[in-house]
Formats: structure tokens, C-alpha cells, sequence
């Protein structure tokens, strides 16, 4: 006598996540057809991402591109990602740019990534520790793990900031008491 496959609990917990998700999906469609910026945002972040959706940074810019413009500020960081890479878009270095620094002021992945930017001399500036240095301390102020870690190196190496053991020892410790490995190292 054959055996015949039951179903397992495991099977009906993949089918039952796939038909949620399909679910979350078509709401976020929804709400993002509607004009709520952060689902227009995070509808370009899954097509972005080809979660649920097929892959596609043409469309996946456009969402961020509407979102961007109804003011939310993590779109301008997508949108940066995107002008950057040239991922949905023709690359633009400079438009990247003018994205990070629209929303620097309250983003501190934007921080984190002028940080990057102005370290490494990207997107057509000149390279510039200070600057780098200056975003980093921004983004720790403001509550970024990632940042904090950078702003703790800094200080550590005296790159583009005095050499100060004790403001790296405290940047270190506040990024590993949250979770950052690579600042549980360095203390």
C-alpha cells in the first residue's frame, strides 16, 4: 500500500504566512494608492527588496519618488540609495547627494551614510574627515547604534576628530550595550 503525505503543521504555517503576506501586500498597495507616504515608501522598499513582489527598481524608485514628495524622510534616503546605484534610475551621484542632506538633519541613516560619504570623498566631494567625522557625532547624539560605533572609531584613531580614548570608550559602550558587535570589540 502506498503512503500517502500528510499535510504537516509546518506546511499549513508556510501556506498560512504566504497567504498573510499576499494579504499585507495588497493593503500596502492599497494604503500607498491612497497617499499614505510611509506605505508609498515601504511599497517601493518591498519592490525594492522583491518581497512578495517580483523585483523591480523602476518601480520600486517611483514609490519612493512619490513618497519623498509627500514629505517622508526614510524615502529620501531610498531615493538617494537608488541615484546612487543607479538601481531604477540613471546613476546620479550629485542627486544622492542633495537627498542625504534634505533629510541629515532628522535621518540618521542619512547621517550615517554623509558620514560615509565625505570619509571616503564619494558622490563627487572631496574627501573630508572632519565632515565625516561631524555626521558621525551627529547620528550617536541622536540615538544611531551605527554612528555611534563610527563617532567611537573616529575618536579612537583621531580620523577627522581629536584623538580621545574616553569619548570612544563611551560611544563604544553605548552602541554595545544595544547590540552592536563590532563595538563590543572595540571596548
Amino acid at each position: 500500500m502506498p503512503l500517502e503525505r500528510k499535510s504537516s503543521m509546518l506546511d499549513i504555517t508556510v501556506a498560512d504566512q504566504a497567504a498573510k503576506s499576499r494579504s499585507l501586500v495588497r493593503i500596502l498597495r492599497e494604503k500607498a494608492e491612497m497617499g499614505d507616504p510611509k506605505a508609498m515608501s515601504d511599497l517601493g522598499a518591498t519592490y525594492f527588496q522583491g518581497i512578495e513582489l517580483p523585483r523591480d527598481h523602476s518601480t520600486a524608485f517611483g514609490w519612493f519618488e512619490r513618497s519623498a514628495t509627500a514629505g517622508y524622510t526614510l524615502a529620501f534616503v531610498n531615493l538617494a540609495t537608488c541615484y546612487r546605484e543607479g538601481l531604477g534610475c540613471p546613476k546620479d551621484e550629485r542627486k544622492a547627494l542633495e537627498c542625504y542632506k534634505v533629510v541629515a538633519e532628522v535621518e540618521t541613516d542619512a547621517m550615517e551614510l554623509l558620514g560615509e560619504i565625505y570619509m571616503n570623498g564619494d558622490c563627487g566631494v572631496a574627501k573630508d574627515p572632519r565632515e565625516g567625522a561631524y555626521w558621525f557625532r551627529r547620528g550617536a547624539e541622536a540615538g544611531s547604534l551605527e554612528c555611534s560605533y563610527r563617532w567611537g572609531v573616529c575618536c579612537a584613531t583621531g580620523t577627522g576628530a581629536e584623538r580621545d580614548f574616553g569619548n570612544a570608550a563611551e560611544a563604544f559602550r553605548f552602541a554595545a550595550e544595544r547590540g552592536h558587535a563590532g563595538a563590543a570589540l572595540d571596548l
